[in-house]
């Protein structure tokens, strides 16, 4: 990849499972659907009339290789159910509004661009689907839908040429009719983006609904609806009004899926990724509040004179802070008469305004004399003085900006730090653009910026530019003749366009070291659709008002930020590093508490206890091991009621002051059923609180590295002894293998044959016996009339197994029958089967080996530990005897690892301890594996014991999900092969030390 491009990986589990969820709908689907149809089309019978014969023709007219879906609905929706309980969603009991309309949830910023794309190309493998139209709400979201294509077309030719998939991808722009003929008459992948506005209309509005010679007297939606391509639809909260539907309708499409953080209207839901879930998963920034508000209660209330009036009788019209019915202030205009009182409950009703009245008005020129200011002119205000705080808060950014800069510039990170402004004014003044603008805000801007600048040397080697080249701001642009103007705008006029496309195209400019603008400026919340992921400070010079106002601010930072590599931009998912700063006007409670209300009236429950919050939890088998299968929704509704009974959270999910996990005795009172997970529930409960998610700036701590440690000679012994590296290979019984194999297989559920149907409507794929015969039905078995994949070479790439150990486990199992009966569905079930064998086996056959070298060099940790990372005191213990570890404080994910740390600060016996770095990973066979603690204990006159220890909350094998013990496993392994025997799991009350 050029070092300028993107890196993208491939293997991210929740979006690979985000994809799966979409691809595993149409399990049973034939891949050489196209040709079963036009071979069994003959065997209808097909009156004249039949909408099936005029489909044909139209297809047959237009030339058109489209998408053909020959599942049953019944197929589909047992498919849906499987999807959605696997993913611990509530499991439909029918489609909803009977349509092939699924909806994937997934927060803002975790790739849902990037998802749907591959999505595309995993359905073209998979089932030879080849026809897709993206559909978007507006032309900013199509420019970055199609800058995106652009920066992911290497890394998807990468993965999926090699599997035969070539791709174009083209903007329907609606200027010329001809641009569909291709889309419809190729017979590679395409993909097609559009705006829902050129589709949505009729033939005096729309090119699309227009007939053309050129198109054979058809109009060009003909050509698309010929296709039956698959829908997918971008922020499609966007699009739900009635004519949009319709609209989408017209495509005739084989099935629609909808992406968006925020659905406004839930369909079928088979994949969801909520804000709590990205946040856990570290897939999103950690939010940081940094607060500037007025101080002290003497403040000058907030009044603003917009005009006076002498008819009908004398009156001022006053901007004034009133009181809501909940209590809440908000800025109103009303009208007010000499003498009244502006405490007045029918007025403002906010007790700030006691002994505030008009004494005297007048109109040449237009003022007013009030109680305990004097004279305010027409236009003037007074109170909250919005100008100082403003100022503050820029300074406040311009500091956090600084800081971060010195953090991030040698790891190839640029920072950049966004503001909304209140309206275009504020930032030009009187100026025409960039250069020449004098607004408040950039004279602000300007003079804190140096200000600042000069209290540290860093800094001002680090950015020495002029302030104005280190700005830039996007508004909205009118033309008129030569002349150019900006405009205050929503973010959904045309005239914003402009403005959009300049930051949309620009996104890999703004990242490059040698781009100086780092802080930008934009009137409207620069709308769904763009963002970058190197924003870090986010700063909103107005009052926060829209309901989903800080939601949809927040979401231009979250995205996890990139560092620039040899092979191009990198993304970095440290949590030290990964912050989004808020440099807000409200206090952090305030601001805390309005998110969570933004996010509750999306459906989304933050910091609260949410009814599917236990659907992931692993199952136990009979024997009480826990398994990969998982609660699902129905059992998590189960223990939600229950702790809701039981009073340990109220019916909003929110926790109650009853759920106190460490006093002694504690016990949810779980029905015997679920007993067993009450720990995990517990740990899943504690979770829930809004200050997990959005921190306030105060709670930040810097954590001081302990320099000398490193260099003692003590620690170096110690470090070389625990850091050394290991190969391993797995001996693996062929003759194990194989009848553990072949039992399983045999054991699996019995795999239904695939049924075709031949209708008038056309050619239905069923699962099982023949659905009641309907007229005109002929049903026959699938048996031998399509071409069967290769098991053989499909099982190999899933499992590394030879061909022949795999021939030997399927012609062992007996069950080849149903292989031909079912091609899908019986490779799906023997690949499940040998991989959960081999998983068991592998862990026992495993054996380590000493290499040259290190896990992670002395020289990279001290390196490492010098670097300042953002720290937060509720993740944090602190040392009392600072010279026994690395740092002055020690990070911790459970309240198990802060007793631990505890205990071992406090034990004489224990002279070294340090929670080991993420970066110290040692190779299983089943992933990385880090383990949690290194350790030095010396009792008088012995020798040095050098201990690792994992902490877990049990000691119980069967409590533990199998990927996690196989890892801990393989780690006591890999310790003893070089040296060091005693590795052990802690738990509380057996701490083994």
């Amino acid at each position: 990849m050029s070092g300028s491009g993107f890196q993208f990986d491939a293997s991210q589990p929740y979006q690979l499972d985000a994809i799966a969820s979409v691809a595993d709908l149409f399990d049973g689907q034939p891949k050489d659907a196209e040709k079963l149809v036009t071979t069994l089309r003959g065997v209808a019978v097909l009156p004249e009339s039949d909408q099936a014969a005029l489909d044909i023709d139209l297809t047959q007219e237009v030339g058109a290789v489209g998408n053909s879906l020959v599942l049953d609905r019944d197929l589909i929706l047992a498919n849906l159910q499987r999807v959605q309980d696997r993913n611990g969603l509530e499991v439909a009991s029918s489609l909803a509004g009977d349509a092939l309309d699924f909806d994937i949830e997934m927060e803002t910023g975790t790739g849902k661009t990037y998802v749907y794309l591959r999505t595309i190309f995993d359905l073209a493998v998979r089932y030879n689907f080849t026809k897709f139209v993206i559909l978007v709400p507006s032309v900013a979201i199509r420019e970055g839908v199609s800058t995106s294509i652009r920066l992911m077309r290497a890394h998807f030719e990468n993965l999926y040429k090699p599997q035969g998939i070539t791709f174009d991808a083209s903007i329907y722009s609606g200027k010329s009719a001809e641009e569909v003929q291709s889309f419809a008459t190729s017979t590679n992948v395409q993909i097609l983006i559009m705006t829902i506005d050129s589709i949505r209309g009729n033939a005096n509005t729309r090119i699309i609904h227009q007939t053309r010679d050129k198109l054979n007297g058809l109009r060009p939606i003909d050509y698309l609806k010929a296709t039956h391509p698959v829908v997918i639809m971008d922020e499609p909260q966007n699009m739900e009004s009635q004519l949009s539907q319709s609209a989408v309708g017209e495509l005739e499409p084989v099935f629609t899926v909808r992406y968006s953080a925020t659905h406004k209207k839930q369909r079928n839901v088979v994949y969801r990724l909520d804000p709590v879930d990205a946040h856990d998963l570290g897939l999103v920034k950690q939010i940081v509040v940094a607060e500037v508000a007025q101080q002290g209660a003497d403040a000058t209330p907030y009044i603003k004179l917009l005009e006076v009036r002498r008819e009908p009788s004398w009156s001022a019209r006053l901007e004034l802070s009133c009181r809501k019915v909940d209590g809440s202030l908000e800025r109103r205009i009303v009208s007010v008469k000499q003498h009244q009182e502006l405490s007045d409950p029918r007025l403002t009703n906010n007790p700030i305004y006691e002994g505030w009245r008009i004494n005297e008005m007048s109109i040449e020129p237009a003022y007013i004399d009030l109680t305990t200011h004097g004279f305010l002119f027409e236009g003037e205000s007074i109170g909250a003085s919005a100008g100082a705080i403003y100022k503050e808060m820029i300074r406040e950014t311009i500091r956090e900006h600084l800081r971060k800069e010195s953090m991030l510039r040698s790891k190839g990170i640029k920072v950049l730090s966004l503001f909304f402004v209140d309206k275009v004014a504020s930032y030009l003044g009187v100026g025409a653009n960039n250069d020449d603008a004098n607004g408040d805000f950039v004279q602000w801007f300007d003079e804190v910026f140096i200000e600042e600048r000069a209290k540290s040397p860093r800094y001002q080697e680090l950015l020495p530019q002029a302030p104005s080249e280190l700005r830039r701001a996007y508004f909205s642009q009118i033309k008129r003749g030569k002349t150019t103007s900006f405009q205050d705008s929503s973010g959904t006029s045309r005239a914003d366009d402009d403005a959009y496309e300049l930051i949309m195209q620009q996104k890999e400019r703004l990242l490059d070291e040698n781009e100086p603008v780092r802080f930008i400026f934009s009137h409207s919340a620069l709308r769904e659709g763009w963002d970058n992921p190197n924003v870090f400070q986010i700063c909103t010079l107005r009052e926060m008002g829209a309901e989903t106002e800080r939601r949809q601010t927040l979401g231009r930072g979250l995205r996890l930020p990139v560092a620039k590599t040899d092979d191009g931009y990198a993304r970095v998912a440290d949590r030290g590093i990964a912050t989004l700063t808020v440099v807000a006007n409200e206090s952090y409670t305030k601001f805390a508490d309005a998110l969570q209300r933004e996010y509750k009236d999306a459906g989304v429950e933050i910091g609260r206890v949410r009814r599917a919050e236990f659907s992931k939890i692993p199952l136990q088998d009979e024997n009480g091991v826990l398994t990969d299968d998982q609660f699902g929704y129905k059992r998590s509704v189960l223990v939600w009621e229950h702790l809701k009974d039981k009073g340990f959270i109220d019916k909003e999910g929110a926790v109650t002051s009853k759920f106190q996990p460490n006093q002694l005795g504690f016990d949810l009172g779980l029905p015997v059923d679920f007993a067993w997970a009450e720990s995990i529930i517990i740990e899943l409960v504690g979770r829930a609180n809004i200050g997990k998610y959005v921190k306030p700036v105060s709670k930040r701590q810097p954590r001081v590295l302990n320099k000398q440690l490193y260099s003692n000679p003590v620690f170096e012994e110690f470090w070389e002894a625990i850091s050394q590296k290991t190969t391993y290979r797995v001996q693996v019984g062929r003759n194990q293998l194989i009848d553990n194999a072949v039992r399983a297989i045999r054991e699996a559920p019995k795999i239904d044959a695939l049924r075709i149907q031949v209708t008038r409507a056309g050619v239905k794929v069923l699962r099982g016996g023949a659905k009641g015969e309907e007229l005109g039905t002929r049903s026959a078995d699938l048996k031998g009339s399509y071409d069967l994949p290769d098991i053989i070479t499909e099982l190999q790439e899933a499992t590394s197994l030879t061909r022949k150990t795999i021939v030997d486990i399927l012609i062992g199992s007996e069950r080849l029958g149903e292989f031909i009966g079912n091609p899908n569905d019986f490779i799906a079930m023997t690949k499940r089967s040998l991989q959960a064998e081999l998983a068991k086996i592998v862990v026992d056959g495993i054996q380590y080996e000493r290499i040259a070298g290190s896990v992670y060099e002395l020289r990279e940790l001290q390196k490492d530990g010098e670097e300042e990372k953002e720290r937060f005191l509720d993740q944090m213990y602190k040392v009392q005897h600072a010279q026994k570890t690395d740092f002055d404080y020690v990070l911790f994910d459970s309240d198990v690892e802060r007793q631990f740390a505890e205990l071992l600060d406090s034990r004489e016996d224990i002279k070294l301890f340090m929670k080991l770095p993420a970066k110290f990973k040692i190779d299983t066979p089943v992933g990385p594996y880090n383990p949690d603690w290194a350790i030095i204990k010396q009792e008088d006159g012995e020798d040095r014991i050098y201990m690792i220890r994992e902490t877990k909350s049990t000691l119980d094998d069967s409590k533990l999900r199998p990927t996690e013990l196989a890892k801990i496993k393989s780690a006591k392994r890999h310790f003893e092969a070089i040296g060091i025997d005693d590795y052990a799991r802690a738990v509380p009350g057996a701490w083994k030390l």
